[in-house]
């Protein structure tokens, strides 16, 4: 049964209890439909289907709302992109990993089975879409189909669109969940790539995007596997765009301010470049970690991509130089500008060479809680913390040098300390430039 929302002239529509025989159990369904579909009866639409449904056009106790109704009728209305469905598949409490995760033996390495991603794919495909062709007025076949999810539904996302781009065209994996990484007992950063390679090149347009905030996730992991896919054929700014986000961290509003560019990318008109920012790099090292530079193109339809292959001048080439794909060598301390163009649009940068940053920092962090917060296991505040004490929470990492965190303090997934209102203050940020030791009170809990 179709239950409408008392919404935009009953436009966002719920499923709910949605049975699936595949994985014997049931979900709501939320499905979009744009501006002029109950008066252009005879049109049929593209469809974007996307994972967690339950955050695709609100929120709940365990998360921020993508608003995708609220960027889809803004893209419709300033003209880059046509009417598109939009169906949103809700998760099933306590079965999101399984059903996200595809049996493979390299998940074995990093998480215990049950693995249902398969059924989930035939559940996608075999009866959700099947229910939305026949329900609503959809145009069919993979050129007028995309899928979208974010961290495990990223991955999901992606191995679906590899698996299966006979149905779906376009895929937005947007921070996906490749490697576990987390710190061992000593601190020290483990780091497990558990997702399977494909090694092939389908007929598939693929979105790929990463924060430079979301710590353990790091930005490597999106730019290693693009680089990967340019490998298996995939092009650069026509089947293949990638996106490293500066400053955007792991959450739905991050997710929701750059959902616009996949949607152009897919169903719209990207436009052209119209300005060129680079991004990170400001030091180096001649001894030390590598660093890269992020350089990103912003296009009047305010789509937005990490150019993968740029033109670099350096004004002092004996200090530093700057390889296609944004690399830093640095040979020389000292302070120089590096310049990329990009079709008209031109950016420059100062860039420090120093003679050595270390590999690794060591950050240790300390949480006070309020006097009625039960003991838990663990906190998350960037790096886990546990009991310490009088109300205290700590711990210690070393952590690679320049990885930057964005984060509210938590005690599981999606639940949140609650931030003052009237502090300005969203979410908590630290950069490990440096050994530091911080400190976090917390106020109190979402509830």
């Amino acid at each position: 049964m179709v239950h409408s929302k008392s919404w935009h002239d009953q436009r966002l529509v719920e499923i709910p209890h949605f049975a699936s025989e595949i994985l014997g159990n049931t979900r709501s369904l939320f499905v979009y439909l744009p501006p002029d579909y109950h008066e252009n009866t005879e049109r049929r639409y593209a469809v974007l289907y996307m994972h967690d449904g339950q955050h695709v056009f609100s929120a709940d106790a365990s998360g921020e709302s993508w608003d995708m109704h609220v960027t889809a009728d803004r893209l419709v209305a300033e003209g880059p992109m046509d009417g598109i469905l939009i169906v949103g598949i809700a998760t099933v409490p306590d079965q999101r990993l399984n059903e996200y995760f595809h049996e493979h033996p390299n998940m074995h390495l990093a998480f215990k089975p049950p693995f249902d991603g398969d059924r989930y794919e035939a559940f996608v495909i075999d009866e959700v879409m099947p229910y939305i062709n026949r329900t609503f007025r959809t145009l069919t076949g993979p050129e007028h189909t995309a899928m979208m999810g974010s961290s495990a539904g990223g991955i999901v996302t992606y191995n679906i669109g590899f698996r299966r781009p006979d149905v779906f065209g376009h895929i937005a994996v947007m921070s996906p969940y490749f490697v576990k990484a987390d710190f061992d007992e000593k601190g020290e950063l483990r780091e497990i790539p558990f997702y399977h390679r494909y090694g092939t090149h389908p007929k598939l347009r693929v979105w790929l995007d990463m924060g430079g905030a979301e710590g353990t996730f790091m930005e490597k992991y999106a730019r290693e596997e693009a680089e990967r896919l340019v490998a298996d054929g995939f092009v650069p700014g026509e089947d293949l765009m990638l996106y490293l986000h500066p400053g955007a961290g792991h959450s739905q509003s991050d997710w929701a301010a750059r959902a616009h560019a996949p949607l152009l990318y897919f169903f719209g008109r990207i436009g052209k470049p119209e300005a060129l920012e680079i991004c990170g790099g400001e030091i180096v090292g001649v001894k030390g970690p590598d660093k890269r530079i992020n350089p990103v193109v912003t296009y009047t339809s305010g789509f937005m991509q990490t150019v993968m292959r740029a033109t670099y001048t350096v004004l002092d080439p004996q200090l530093l130089e700057v390889k296609p794909d944004g690399t830093l060598i640095a040979k020389s301390p000292g302070t120089t500008r590096v310049i990329v163009q990009y079709g008209n649009c031109t950016a420059d940068k100062e860039i420090t060479i120093v003679d050595a940053l270390p590999e690794r920092v060591n950050v240790t962090v300390t949480v006070k809680v309020p006097a009625s917060t039960p003991t838990y296991p663990s906190l998350y505040a960037g790096i886990e913390v546990k009991p310490a004490g009088d109300g205290l929470y700590k711990g210690s990492a070393m952590i690679p040098h320049g990885l930057t965190f964005t984060f509210k303090v938590s005690h599981g997934f999606g639940r949140h300390e609650r931030l003052k209102p009237d502090s300005g203050i969203t979410r908590r940020s630290f950069v490990a430039s440096s050994d530091q030791e911080l400190y976090y009170e917390v106020e109190g809990w979402e509830i």
